[in-house]
Order: C-alpha cells, then sequence, then structure tokens
C-alpha cells in the first residue's frame, strides 16, 4: 500500500499504523514520489492526502490513474475537508473512496478492507 503524504510524522504514524494492520506500506512525500512507486509496480492500493503542497492530491490520483501500473489501483482520498465539493472533486479525479481526517483505525481499517474486497470482485467497468 502507497501513504501519499507530505506530512513527515502524519506519514510515519499512518505507516505504523497500516504495517501492524499486516500490510506492507511503502511512503511518499511528493507527487513525483508518489508516481516513482507507482510505476515501480506491485501497488494496489494508495492512501493520498488531498492537501499535499505543490500538488494536490486530486492531481495525483489523476497522474496515477494516467498511468499503466496506476489505472487499476485502488485510491483512498485522506483529507480533513468533508464537503460534497471536496467529495466531488475526489470521485472526478480518479478516487474509490474518501476517508475525512482525523481517521481512527477503524474507519483507515474499513475503507482499506473495502477496496481489498472490491479488487477481488470483477469489474464491470474499467476506467479508461
Amino acid at each position: 500500500m502507497l501513504i501519499v503524504e507530505d506530512d513527515d510524522d502524519a506519514r510515519d504514524l499512518l505507516s505504523e499504523l497500516i504495517d501492524a494492520m499486516g500490510h506492507r506500506t511503502v511512503q511518499a512525500a511528493t507527487a513525483e514520489q508518489a508516481l516513482e512507486q507507482v510505476e515501480r509496480g506491485g501497488l494496489d492500493l494508495a492512501l493520498i492526502d488531498l492537501g499535499l503542497a505543490g500538488h494536490d492530491g486530486c492531481e495525483v490520483a489523476r497522474r496515477i490513474r494516467a498511468t499503466v501500473a496506476g489505472a487499476g489501483m485502488h485510491l483512498i482520498a485522506f483529507t480533513g475537508y468533508s464537503d460534497d465539493a471536496t467529495r466531488n472533486s475526489a470521485v472526478a479525479a480518479g478516487f474509490d473512496d474518501f476517508v475525512v481526517k482525523p481517521a481512527d483505525r477503524s474507519t483507515i481499517e474499513r475503507a482499506m478492507n473495502a477496496q481489498v474486497s472490491a479488487a477481488r470482485a470483477p469489474r464491470s467497468n474499467q476506467r479508461e
């Protein structure tokens, strides 16, 4: 699982939490690092902060979706904003789920498990 978060402490904490759930994590602090990790392959899930410096998380999602390796990844938006406009922007950018900060372990785990379940189910309408 890829964690894209520009705050070092938050990224490390999320990584430790998700590792403790039994998942392997890789980290990225920038859009460029995230794309490098995706291009390396082997990732099926990403938790992406929408408030990244430089490129926002929606731009990161669009760029991931434009790659061969990232086209089928499940992307979870991670943000402090819960308004409809932010949710709609996230969906339009290609996110599969939306988690509002601060989020507890069970909320993050639920979003991850929903994406893992969706990955196992056949997809009838792939993104173009």
